[in-house]
């Protein structure tokens, strides 16, 4: 029980004669997929008038006149999303390790757009002490230096305001 319909078969003869473009080597339908588009429709406005009209003017009507003179670019426009206002805060803390030793842990420095590697390279060599990067936005120095930290902090990064910068004194681990 063949489902095709004998009236739409009439007007094929085979063997069927293809027609390709001199331009992108293609069928005309698979014209508008090819590197260059519009050269493919000049080519084709004057060897296979008949093709144009279908293709290219049909399909013109239906979109709107977007598909001529429009080359697709790879992977489409992106909806460009706002970018969130972020608040610049950063959070200077002291814990308590072991009976007498302290540390230093700063965060919020990403929001400011610091490197946060640089910038424990920094404390370290201007405190005289161990810093490191623990965790995604946090660096904890070694030592009791909240106050120094925040001076550092204005001197070093002058495009941070005092602000911006909250002190914690006693956070237990």
């Amino acid at each position: 029980a063949a489902l095709v319909d004998e009236e739409t078969h009439d007007h094929v003869s085979y063997p069927l004669q293809v027609d390709y473009c001199g331009v992108c080597g293609m069928p005309p339908e698979y014209c508008e997929y090819s590197p260059n588009p519009p050269k493919c429709h000049e080519w084709m406005k004057i060897h296979l008038p008949d093709y144009y009209t279908i293709l290219v003017e049909e399909a013109d009507k239906q979109v709107g006149g977007l598909s001529v003179g429009r080359k697709q670019s790879r992977g489409g426009k992106a909806i460009k999303k706002p970018k969130k206002t972020v608040i610049r805060s950063i959070k200077v803390c002291m814990q308590v390790r072991s009976k007498k030793k302290s540390v230093t842990v700063i965060t919020g420095l990403r929001t400011c757009d610091i490197d946060l590697r640089k910038a424990s390279k920094s404390f370290a060599t201007h405190f005289s002490c161990g810093s490191s990067v623990t965790g995604d936005d946090e660096i904890v120095v070694q030592g009791d230096v909240c106050d120094e930290v925040v001076d550092y902090i204005l001197e070093q990064w002058p495009e941070i305001e005092q602000d911006c910068i909250s002190i914690v004194k006693d956070k237990k681990k």
